[in-house]
């Protein structure tokens, strides 16, 4: 019917119009989601790249402290040699002492130049001429070898650290090299947090498994020796051998994790750290399913909008009834109670929904005829949002995420999203994420802080060290950069437990913040291993008073509930800007150094960096 056609064409127009507005919210959601899930991903990688830079950090220190033992006894060796001989009972004496200085070390060895072990500790290696570490040690005298996962014993494993034994005239006398067993590195991966099903692995270079630390699986089942690794994982070294970023599934135990790899020092092994993706995505899933669920109700109501407009077009005689009843569907949406609406003429609130008074702390349109001035915590971000009005002049819409002023004072994170309207004016959609920014601070926190004690972290002291040392030397004062150990730690923890041992780790981070000013800095930056940073001195005399007194304070008894009473000490190395240097790395390896002279020295003292 002819009569009809005006309302066809209505009605094929709305069915357009409606499969328009889906393709946008889908384009919507889905940019959204990504968007989000981009950010997840940045935040996982930068906790996992954080967290495997601080294992092999880890790592590296004890390879470190586990060479210079080498390089001692080598030193000491070519010194009590005798007419080119050494007697078995200097020989046992030398390795004894050595040994006691690396406690985590299995064995110290020592062999001829045909691979003969000599003056042997007790059982274990005889002849290593055919082992790979023997040669890679005899070819290149002035490294460091690190063998393969290898078999130290009946049912033990470990790697061999191995320097070659040379003669004054350069000739190969042999090696001396130290067992470490697996049991010891899976210790300092347990400290590592990442959660229940998280995990950290110490593989070497040819992604031989050294040792792993898996919550959910336990370390038993960790295969040792074996090299099974992802495609990703051998695809990132491929691309990047130092250290990378990848997602793929564990083959050990079948959970997709997101990991973050990093080389050990110069040494030829890889620190690896991954989170599972199911329980770090589950916030973002959620996110999503509620952006579903209110894109989906948008969408039904712009349906039922259109039905009721095609019924109204359809139907003249009920015209008024229509009317009122697509009026109040309007209302509905406009007044949800997820969603803050308002529409600007020249920057000033012509009119606002209750969710965005509420949202605000105001009443029923008490923001009716104000300025969005009022709305802004500060000029900058006023500022800020001053560029949305240019992109409404071209008719394009405008989105940001920025906090806005409450009436009472307090600040609301907000996503705000601007469309131009006819006549000059615009429509904005404001959504409170508060929480979201809240979830992202709580991330950010963990990152930069010790789970244990919420000491600064080895990633947040950096950071702050950097700013320290800069400010020192724009001044010209002074700044004190104390490395600290614990003298005593591991018998505690042996005896009493690792949940003793966190108890005693907390106290004595208590201690340490006690001793320390508000602008000073104390973080923890391994197992029993603590930095001080004093400011703002005019000379090193300032901080030995303080940093003696903290001595002081750690050698006190400690009570720990249900273990009874224990006693540590500590042995600090203390390095000062710009004295004995004017960066954050030098500063810090001279105060590690002068942490070690103080323990070679008799443990719980102070040793200076330059004395």
């Amino acid at each position: 019917m002819p009569q009809l056609r005006p309302v066809r064409r209505f009605a094929r127009l709305l069915i357009l119009a409606n499969a328009l507005v889906f393709a946008l919210l889908c384009a919507a959601v889905l940019t959204a989601a990504r968007t989000s899930r981009e950010s997840y991903t940045d935040k996982v990688r930068q906790t996992v790249e954080a967290l495997a830079r601080s294992v092999a950090q880890g790592v590296a220190a004890e390879i470190r402290l586990v060479d210079n033992a080498l390089l001692n006894l080598d030193r000491e060796l070519q010194r009590a040699a005798v007419a080119g001989r050494l007697p078995d009972e200097l020989l046992r004496s030398l390795l004894a002492e050595q040994r006691a200085l690396v406690t985590h070390v299995d064995a110290l060895r020592v062999s001829d130049a045909a691979g003969q072990v000599l003056g042997s500790e007790g059982g274990g290696m005889r002849a290593v001429g055919d082992q790979r570490f023997f040669q890679a040690a005899r070819a290149r005298p002035g490294l460091l070898a690190v063998s393969e996962p290898l078999r130290l014993g009946p049912g033990r494993w470990g790697v061999v650290l191995a320097r070659a034994r040379t003669a004054g005239d350069g000739r190969f006398q042999g090696v001396v090299f130290a067992e470490l067993a697996t049991e010891h590195f899976t210790e300092l991966l347990d400290q590592v947090p990442v959660g229940p099903r998280g995990a950290v692995t110490l593989r070497s270079e040819t992604l031989a498994l050294v040792a792993r630390h898996a919550p959910d699986t336990g370390d038993g089942m960790a295969p040792v020796g074996q090299s099974m690794a992802s495609d990703e994982l051998r695809r990132a070294l491929a691309a990047h051998r130092s250290q990378g970023f990848f997602v793929a599934e564990t083959p050990l135990d079948g959970v997709e994790r997101a990991s973050a790899y990093r080389q050990v020092g110069s040494y030829p092994m890889l620190a690896l750290v991954g989170l599972d993706t199911e329980t770090f995505y589950a916030p973002w899933r959620r996110d999503v399913a509620q952006l579903l669920v209110l894109a989906g109700l948008v969408q039904v109501l712009l349906v039922v909008v259109s039905v009721l407009l095609w019924v109204y077009q359809h139907r003249q005689a009920r015209e008024h009834h229509r009317a009122m009843l697509l009026a109040a569907e309007q209302q509905a949406v406009l007044n949800n109670e997820l969603v803050g609406i308002a529409r600007l003429q020249q920057r000033t609130l012509v009119w606002h929904n209750r969710t965005l008074a509420d949202m605000l702390g105001y009443g029923p349109g008490e923001l009716v005829g104000q300025s969005v001035r009022r709305l802004y915590p500060d000029e900058q971000t006023f500022e800020r949002a001053a560029e949305a009005y240019a992109l409404l002049a071209e008719g394009r819409p405008y989105r940001a995420q920025l906090p806005l002023a409450r009436r009472d004072g307090g600040l609301v994170w907000v996503s705000l999203n601007g469309t131009p309207l006819p006549g000059g004016e615009s429509l904005w959609v404001v959504l409170d994420i508060s929480a979201v920014k809240a979830s992202e601070a709580d991330a950010n926190h963990l990152a930069q802080h010790d789970l244990l004690t919420g000491l600064p972290n080895r990633l947040a002291l950096r950071t702050r060290l950097e700013q320290a040392v800069c400010e020192a030397l724009a001044s010209g004062r002074k700044l004190a950069v104390a490395y600290l150990d614990l003298d005593g730690f591991k018998p505690v923890n042996d005896s009493h437990g690792h949940e003793a041992g966190d108890r005693l780790l907390c106290e004595i981070a208590q201690r340490i913040v006690s001793c320390v000013r508000v602008r000073d800095i104390a973080a923890r930056v391994g197992g029993d291993e603590f930095v001080v940073v004093l400011g703002d001195l005019g000379s090193l005399a300032e901080a030995e008073p303080v940093l003696q007194r903290l001595l002081d304070l750690i050698a006190q008894p400690v009570s720990l509930a249900g273990h009874g009473v224990v006693r540590v000490s500590a042995s600090l190395g203390v390095a000062v800007c710009p004295d004995q240097a004017r960066s954050v790395d030098a500063l810090l390896a001279a105060a590690d150094d002068a942490m070690y002279a103080a323990k070679r020295d008799g443990k719980a003292r102070i040793a200076f960096a330059g004395h």
